[in-house]
């Protein structure tokens, strides 16, 4: 018995053809695809950040206390407040230190590891390790190493004949600052390295025969090939290295936790200091907004300044 399928093939093929999707609905798809993501955005980013412009414009003396309207009494609090001033200085400071010390260090032990050929992915594996440790377990370890009496630095320099140059590292207020920042770019200097070998490796070899064919040195192609072929990824490296330093509360909070008299105080401890332990929300909301408007700005002006680079 023979069977006819020819119509209702036909009838099925006109139904999955005759009518296009309408943009109405794959609109209405993709926000209910997009939807969840939205929420949890709108609910861990947008509500947050709402919530802290409402509390710098009102006053509460802790989480159990009704806030009551202050105005721009908390950002004229915050412009006479001498330890706000000298943790903005701090912060500055810290990001020049860690951009110095992290990112020099990363750029130099890029140079060196990049020529090697047998152990280069041995030694590129030991100098990222720290970057996988925790800053706040970075802080213990280093709280430990500068330890005045039983730490590892001042045993060592006493055991090599150098016990004059022992310190209180973390008690002294003129090294306190770059000890623990010297932790921090302990952390951090393996991923940068890792930043300048790539961008190593995308330099045109070319440009080393071409200096090699004109006589140039090491040190003349290092200064005219090598540093001008990784401008860009300074740039972004730099960018990075700000960024990271802004982070750096859980390390100073372990070691220092701000001390001695404020000279380790960071923009960050500082706000943490005001909201859990002086329960001055509204000041703490508005440095925030401060330390958000910082990183913003460093972001817009390194931004612009790849842009250059790259005309």
């Amino acid at each position: 018995m023979a069977v006819h399928t020819g119509g209702l093939s036909a009838r099925i093929s006109k139904r999955r053809t005759g009518r296009p999707a309408s943009p109405d609905g794959d609109a209405r798809t993709a926000f209910w695809l997009m939807a969840p993501a939205l929420g949890l955005y709108a609910v861990f980013t947008l509500l947050p950040i709402a919530a802290t412009f409402w509390l710098s414009f009102n006053s509460s003396a802790g989480f159990n206390t009704s806030a009551s309207f202050a105005g721009f009494g908390n950002y004229a609090k915050a412009a006479q407040d001498p330890i706000v001033w000298k943790s903005l200085v701090h912060t500055f400071i810290w990001l020049a230190y860690h951009v110095v010390m992290a990112g020099g260090l990363g750029l130099l032990l890029a140079l060196a590891v990049s020529r090697l050929r047998i152990t280069q992915v041995f030694f590129r594996t030991a100098f990222f390790l720290p970057h996988l440790v925790s800053l706040a377990v970075v802080g213990v370890i280093w709280a430990n190493i500068y330890d005045p009496f039983f730490g590892l630095l001042n045993t060592a320099l006493t055991r090599i004949g150098l016990g004059a140059f022992t310190q209180g590292w973390l008690s002294d207020p003129a090294l306190v600052l770059f000890s623990v920042n010297v932790a921090s770019s302990w952390q951090g200097f393996g991923l940068y390295m890792l930043l300048f070998i790539a961008g190593l490796q995308n330099i045109d070899r070319s440009l080393y025969d071409a200096a090699e064919v004109d006589g140039a040195n090491s040190f003349q192609k290092l200064i005219y090939v090598t540093l001008p072929g990784l401008r860009e990824i300074m740039t972004f490296v730099v960018s990075l290295a700000m960024i990271n330093g802004l982070k750096g509360f859980a390390t100073v909070f372990v070691m220092t936790n701000g001390g001695p008299f404020y000279q380790s105080e960071l923009i960050t401890t500082y706000i943490y200091r005001l909201a859990f332990q002086s329960q001055d929300h509204g000041l703490a909301a508005v440095l925030c907004i401060l330390l958000s408007l910082l990183a913003i700005a460093i972001t817009i002006v390194f931004n612009r300044w790849r842009a250059r680079l790259s005309q």
